[in-house]
């Protein structure tokens, strides 16, 4: 990834406006929520808060919430992909959130990983082997992929402005739209939701729920019968979404 400059969130927001109307609101109002709301009026709710606690927990909530380093403003960054292979976009340690801005498609021959630091903004269409997001993906455009992946403990989105088509499209803790349609062979929902606005055609197996120890290939299944990220994970790098479930 090349970065080119640093953008602020006029900039960004301006950029975003070109594209669709229904792409600047959904992405602008997530990320108004997320970083750059005003949250001085629960200064009042803080302080009864800290009246409840013992002095020396006060004191180090008190002093963490007026750290000037502790400030989850991310950095905007306008970037061109030079990857044809593999993208993972991480951040280092302590650098904070980071919100990356590619004008252009993004083509891949394996994998792309966005970390749960990072949100990515696509003006245009992704293809890759497999999309891995941790963090937040916003594309404009169209998304395919083999595996497409959302794990985020339910704290983070991937919105897609077009259509998803996929070998197998999963989450486990995730919100995952598409505005268009999903169509995938295989569908695995875990903790959150899936949603195709104009449709969710899946030809083969929908697990919708918990009982994934009866679906499930068994490396995937951890000791007390539930899914196991890590092993999933590392099993679709080896394996077809065709050997996924049973």
């Amino acid at each position: 990834m090349k970065e080119i400059q640093q953008l602020t969130k006029d900039q960004l927001y301006i950029q975003l406006k070109n594209q669709s109307e229904n792409f600047y609101s959904t992405v602008s109002s997530t990320l108004d929520f997320t970083f750059f709301e005003d949250h001085s009026s629960d200064e009042e709710d803080l302080s009864e808060f800290l009246e409840m606690l013992d002095q020396e927990t006060a004191e180090k909530i008190k002093a963490a919430s007026l750290d000037p380093n502790n400030d989850d403003t991310p950095t905007i960054i306008l970037a061109e992909n030079e990857e044809k292979n593999a993208l993972d976009l991480i951040t280092e340690a302590g650098e904070g959130y980071k919100i990356i801005l590619f004008e252009q498609d993004i083509n891949l021959s394996e994998n792309l990983f966005v970390e749960d630091y990072v949100v990515l903004i696509v003006i245009g269409n992704i293809q890759a082997k497999n999309i891995i997001i941790n963090g937040s993906l916003y594309c404009s455009g169209d998304l395919s992929c083999t595996v497409l992946f959302g794990a985020s403990g339910n704290d983070n989105e991937t919105f897609i402005n077009g259509n998803i088509t996929s070998s197998l499209i999963a989450e486990n803790g995730h919100y995952t739209v598409a505005e268009g349609s999903i169509r995938s062979k295989y569908l695995i929902s875990l903790h959150n939701a899936i949603e195709g606005k104009e449709g969710r055609f899946i030809e083969n197996i929908s697990l919708d729920g918990s009982n994934e120890a009866e679906l499930l290939h068994p490396e995937i299944i951890d000791e007390n019968d539930y899914f196991d990220e890590g092993a999933f994970l590392h099993f679709i790098n080896k394996n077809t979404p065709d050997a996924v479930f049973k």
